[in-house]
């Protein structure tokens, strides 16, 4: 692999990874630092409000600034096939985990019963992970290689889409 070559494997591993990391950071709160405006001190980790808010962005940038990194590190050295993969298994698995809980929380609003646990977001993950998992066993490896970049985009675009969903409540109430 060329030096431009583990630059191109860096950014595209680097931007599905960033977008990931940071719906996963903001979903299950997991800030590196806790900023309190009010008292302006910098807290480590999630540290519950204080006097005033406190602000979790920050360590949420920086969580999957570091986790996106060391990713992206990991992939420049890995075998490029496999680094497709991994790539292919992600963006499915993104795509299809933002499928599988839509689908659930429109069954769950219009059910006349109780479906609790279709609420619970572990089902959602479990089922793409396992449809993810097939389809990177099933799929041929010349098509990863003439997909996987021109597919980065979805990640992105699912990771905001789930963003703005979660952020939703802050801007209707």
């Amino acid at each position: 692999m060329t030096a431009s070559s583990k630059l191109a494997v860096f950014a595209i591993a680097f931007g599905i990874a960033y977008c990931v990391i940071y719906v996963i950071c903001t979903e299950v709160n997991l800030p590196l630092l806790t900023y309190h405006p009010a008292t302006g001190d910098i807290g480590f980790l999630y540290q519950p409000p204080g006097r005033g808010p406190a602000m979790y962005w920050y360590g949420w940038m920086l969580t999957s600034l570091l986790g996106a990194g060391a990713l992206a590190l990991i992939a420049t050295v890995l075998p490029e096939a496999w680094v497709q993969r991994a790539i292919t298994f992600a963006t499915t698995f993104a795509v299809l985990y933002l499928i599988a809980y839509t689908v659930a929380l429109a069954i769950y609003d219009r059910a006349t019963i109780e479906l609790d646990f279709l609420k619970d977001r572990s089902w959602s993950a479990i089922a793409a992970l396992g449809a993810a998992s097939l389809v990177t066993v099933l799929v041929p490896t010349q098509w990863t290689q003439r997909l996987w970049p021109g597919w980065m985009w979805v990640v992105p675009l699912g990771a905001a889409i789930v963003t703005t969903y979660y952020l939703t409540p802050y801007f209707t109430r």
